[in-house]
């Protein structure tokens, strides 16, 4: 990438395909732009004519700033960035929500409220095989952004019984799959995700900031190991009103 009349623009003589550069160019004035979500980013037209391209390129470089989350598309209008309202993208990594966010310059932490072992419940005994007797590891995640709560997830793992991280431990990775692989060797590949509509019970309205009965995003997950063994659930409770999911259909 070059600097042209105080804007970077793509060199020809990359080897780097002129979609990535272009991408790379919009993610980067993203960044800079610090708030102006109010207007079109760019449209087609206007990045054909200043890059000097065909609109394959062009078309190419918005369609991954979309699937990504930096950006979204509305018809006849154009195209804005993401800056207020975080998007989950399609082929976002599992566990990854926090770095994902803290990529695109949002100021993102997350708390872990608890880690420890319980007795399963009638459904996590159905979906994972296990007696009414056994104990799961429970990890119970807060995460915040901009210092307001966005998820509440609780993720459930049927682990060997001596594998119990503390919070500390836990708090210092973004994801306790991290801790998994580093320390069991278990690499979690896989998540098979459900998203419905649902109102907040009375713990998730205390812990979300919102009120009892508002509406919530909850997204579950079925974990599944490299060898695909159903290895664990999470269960993810989102604000709503503060939270998209982009994912793309092909016909």
């Amino acid at each position: 990438m070059i600097k042209h009349d105080n804007r970077l623009t793509i060199d020809r003589s990359s080897s780097v395909p002129l979609y990535k550069q272009i991408k790379e160019i919009l993610i980067e004035e993203l960044h800079a732009a610090n708030g102006e979500s109010g207007r079109p980013f760019r449209t087609e037209q206007d990045l054909v004519q200043r890059f000097h391209v065909s609109r394959a390129p062009v078309r190419q470089a918005l369609k991954e700033l979309a699937d990504e989350g930096y950006v979204y598309r509305e018809r006849a209008r154009g195209t804005f960035p993401v800056q207020e309202l975080p998007v989950r993208p399609p082929g976002l990594e599992l566990g990854g929500l926090v770095g994902f966010l803290r990529d695109q310059g949002l100021d993102c932490t997350s708390k872990i409220l608890s880690v420890g072992q319980v007795l399963t419940t009638e459904k996590l005994c159905t979906l994972l095989g296990l007696e009414s007797s056994d104990k799961v590891l429970r990890i119970s995640r807060l995460i915040i952004l901009k210092e307001k709560p966005l998820v509440w997830s609780q993720t459930y793992l049927s682990l060997p019984k001596d594998f119990l991280p503390t919070k500390r431990e836990v708090e210092k990775v973004d994801s306790v799959f991290v801790l998994l692989e580093r320390e069991l060797g278990i690499s979690i590949s896989r998540g098979d995700h459900q998203i419905c509509a649902s109102s907040a019970a009375s713990l998730e309205a205390e812990l979300l900031g919102i009120n009892d009965g508002d509406p919530v995003l909850v997204i579950e997950t079925k974990l599944y190991t490299r060898n695909d063994r159903l290895i664990g659930w999470r269960r993810a409770v989102h604000r709503a009103n503060d939270y998209k999911f982009s994912f793309t259909v092909n016909r």
